[in-house]
Order: structure tokens, then C-alpha cells, then sequence
């Protein structure tokens, strides 16, 4: 007696192969018209950049005690279109405080999403906090993420962005 397959188990062996490539021929045009949307619609950093002050709300659903210190934003920012050279900054476009502080050991960077979308980011690489704010009229809303690098339930506060004069720099 011949050890073969039954008809039904080639099927069965072949099933994979036959998802992925259906996938493929399905995903394929996405995948292109996507990358190229991508390419014409580039978002604007210049429409974002400028200097700004947040309105953070309560955090929900409760405070973090001593921890919320680790994940507030600085009140007032600059989101700046040169790049930085460092760390988690490395490549993004930068945020700095105003007035400006001493050197910190807290990455701060932004990208924008799409042309009414921006991610503000502040992170020491164990906790941070990180904006997603959406342009409505003149100014930025949205809403904060806090971060941890320790199990924790999520926090998250309604923030806004209005815009204000940068500071001449003397």
C-alpha cells in the first residue's frame, strides 16, 4: 500500500500559500496607492511650527500621584523645524520649553501626522507623555498619553494648544 495524500490533505497543505498570495494580489494596489499618496501629500511642518501654550486637563481616571510630575508637558513650547542630533531625538523635529531650561535628560520632538494632525512627544525612555493634538481653527486639541515602562492602566487628559508670540532671542 502507497503512503500518498488524500486529495483533501494537498488541499489543506496548499491553503497557506494560497491566503498569502490571494493577499498579495489584494494588497498589492493598496500598498502602491498608498505609498504613493504618501508622496504627494506630504504634511507641512511648517503649518505646526511656532510657539504654543498648553492646557492640560485632569488626568483620567485619576491622578498618579508623585508620577504625574514625570509625565506633564512645560507649559509653554516652541515646536522648532530644525532636527535633532541625539537620542530619541535623532532625525525629529525638536520641542523646546520656553524660557528654555538646562540641558535635560528628556527627549522632546513632534511629527506631523498629516496636514491638521501633529504628535508631540516628551520621553526619558521610561516614562513620557505624548500629545496628539488636531488643528481646530486657530488653535491645536487633543488629547495626552501618559507612558510607562511599567505595567500601569491608562491616563489620558484633554489638552489644548493655543498659539502665542515666540520670545526674540537677544
Amino acid at each position: 500500500m502507497r503512503n500518498s495524500l488524500t486529495t483533501y490533505q494537498k488541499r489543506i497543505r496548499l491553503l497557506p500559500i494560497a491566503i498569502c498570495y490571494l493577499c498579495a494580489l489584494t494588497l498589492a494596489p493598496t500598498c502602491s496607492t498608498q505609498a504613493s499618496e504618501t508622496a504627494i501629500s506630504q504634511p507641512n511642518p511648517a503649518k505646526f511650527g511656532g510657539c504654543y501654550e498648553l492646557r492640560l486637563g485632569r488626568w483620567w481616571p485619576w491622578a498618579m500621584g508623585e508620577d504625574t510630575a514625570l509625565v506633564t508637558p512645560p507649559e509653554r513650547i516652541q515646536l522648532g523645524l530644525e532636527r535633532g542630533d541625539r537620542s530619541f531625538e535623532k532625525e525629529k523635529l525638536l520641542i523646546r520649553r520656553i524660557p528654555p531650561e538646562a540641558e535635560s535628560r528628556r527627549s522632546s520632538y513632534w511629527l506631523p501626522l498629516d496636514n491638521n494632525e501633529v504628535l508631540l512627544i516628551w520621553t526619558d525612555g521610561f516614562s513620557g507623555v505624548s500629545l496628539k493634538l488636531t488643528k481646530s481653527r486657530k488653535e491645536l486639541r487633543g488629547w495626552a498619553h501618559a507612558h510607562f515602562d511599567s505595567p500601569r492602566p491608562p491616563h489620558v487628559a484633554h489638552v489644548t494648544a493655543e498659539p502665542i508670540p515666540c520670545p526674540t532671542v537677544p
